[in-house]
């Protein structure tokens, strides 16, 4: 790996962290479940909304990474980041929909355990100790679900194109 290649991920890397760093402490302030039932249905839209982006941000990402090409936000890091974000946006509809129904979500009580929750489903995990009660909390943690699954799809595409095409000499 040639200086130049090593400062560039070196610098993906950085970006990557500061970005993930800098959207954890928006999560954290957010003023999440303090607009009443007025926010409720300005909650879905904005739910919808939320997701379309960084659906749209997610597939961006992985375009660049699948094209190359000298983009400077072409790599991994930035698919991972965007992906990260997805956690997050879900993290905060998991905390807004336990505070405006109590119950909703088994022992989910603050941001980090929302944020807990949103990383057991992205990962797969499932410890159980935090779990949707609601049928709406299922049905948001399904659509995440969900959401992951098209992800991850695209993510092995991507990497199966990628190593699959011929390298140019």
């Amino acid at each position: 790996m040639t200086g130049v290649a090593r400062r560039t991920v070196l610098i993906n890397l950085v970006a990557t962290v500061g970005a993930v760093a800098v959207c954890t402490g928006v999560y954290y302030a957010l003023p999440i479940g303090s607009f009443g039932l007025v926010g409720t249905l300005g909650s879905v839209v904005v739910f919808g909304a939320g997701l379309a982006a960084v659906s749209v941000l997610i597939t961006v990402q992985i375009r660049r990474f699948r094209s190359g090409g000298g983009h400077r936000g072409s790599s991994v890091a930035g698919v991972v980041a965007a992906l990260y974000l997805a956690v997050l946006f879900f993290a905060a509809v998991y905390f807004g929909t336990e505070h405006h129904e109590p119950g909703a979500i088994a022992e989910l009580r603050t941001k980090t355990d929302a944020l807990y929750f949103s990383l057991a489903i992205t990962s797969t995990v499932g410890f159980g100790d935090v779990h949707a009660v609601s049928q709406f909390a299922r049905a948001v943690a399904a659509v995440h679900m969900a959401f992951n699954i098209g992800f991850l799809g695209g993510a092995v595409a991507v990497l199966r194109t990628k190593a699959t095409r011929p390298k140019a000499s």
